[in-house]
């Protein structure tokens, strides 16, 4: 077992597995910094009966030996990677850490002054060597975003819009003033930021992609929330464009005809990047809520 333990600030004292394989050594430096009085590990024996909270992204059937194992902690928002019927018992918590929603918004703000601007039509215009004249003045104030999904995230963005001076729309089950076929017939550019659920799978269709026209669609929730091949033929119709971070399954597999519309622009799941140094707190956060016997935001309803 390869131990760290830092210098002693709470008389809490636990030990902790770090297994993120993508980014150890930063997760392991920034729970050090929020956290000293733990012990932290980066790899552990078969039924190690000392660890008692797992910060990982996946679930490998070490982390299921653990006897006296409480809590995982995920270092990423979703889950959808993981088997829940295979993970332990025990509650596991995704990543909520407000610093992700601010780097969704700026994404989407990105993407958003994008198509205000008229970026996509001079970029098109580059690839014939034309030189074309400028096109009709859009304001911030002239373009309608819809942010479908006004959770944690979509609060976010659609605070970030409003401070820019687009005009913005949201829409949710439980907060809406008009129906979902009039959010998208009114939006210029509708951003998803929608989880996945029975109740969200595949919501956005051939209906919805139809009344939102010639507009923009923008994909920073989940795949599954929208039906790929009815956003593949709008691409092919009306739809201006579409702006894709997340697909049903990933990595989206080569022969995907999405791949190959132009108007279509792929990002590999990269909107909300997780920093080690701000998520970290709210880990620990979480952490000392299971220690005094309360449950943290986060937990993930295991099916059934």
């Amino acid at each position: 077992m390869t131990a760290f333990c830092g210098n002693v600030r709470h008389d809490e004292t636990m030990t902790i597995l770090v297994s993120d394989e993508r980014r150890n050594d930063e997760w392991l430096a920034a729970l050090q910094d929020e956290l000293p009085s733990a012990t932290f590990v980066l790899d552990a024996e078969l039924g190690d009966p000392s660890i008692e909270f797992v910060v990982s992204w996946r679930v490998t059937p070490l982390i299921k030996s653990f006897p006296n194992l409480r809590a995982i902690l995920l270092t990423g928002a979703g889950f959808n990677h993981l088997d829940l019927t295979e993970v332990p018992t025990v509650p596991i918590v995704r990543l909520i850490d407000p610093k992700m929603a601010d780097d969704i918004a700026l994404y989407v703000l990105s993407w958003v002054i994008h198509f205000q601007r008229d970026f996509d039509h001079y970029g098109n215009a580059n690839a014939r060597g034309e030189w074309i004249p400028s096109l009709p003045n859009k304001f911030p104030v002239d373009v309608t975003v819809g942010v479908l999904g006004v959770g944690k995230i979509g609060a976010v963005t659609r605070t970030k819009l409003d401070s820019q001076g687009f005009t913005t729309l949201g829409w949710s089950r439980s907060n809406h003033d008009r129906s979902l076929e009039e959010f998208f017939a009114g939006s210029d550019i509708v951003v998803n930021t929608l989880p996945m659920s029975a109740e969200t799978n595949q919501l956005v269709d051939a209906t919805m992609l139809e009344h939102l026209g010639q507009g923009v669609f923008i994909n920073v929730g989940r795949g599954s929330t929208v039906d790929e091949t009815a956003l593949n033929d709008a691409l092919q119709g009306n739809l201006r464009a579409a702006v894709i971070d997340v697909v049903t399954a990933e990595p989206l597999v080569a022969d995907s005809p999405l791949w190959n519309r132009p108007n279509c622009i792929i990002t590999p799941h990269i909107a909300g990047r997780t920093n080690p140094k701000t998520a970290a707190i709210a880990v620990v956060e979480s952490i000392a809520q299971f220690r005094s016997g309360s449950s943290p935001d986060g937990v993930i309803n295991r099916p059934g």
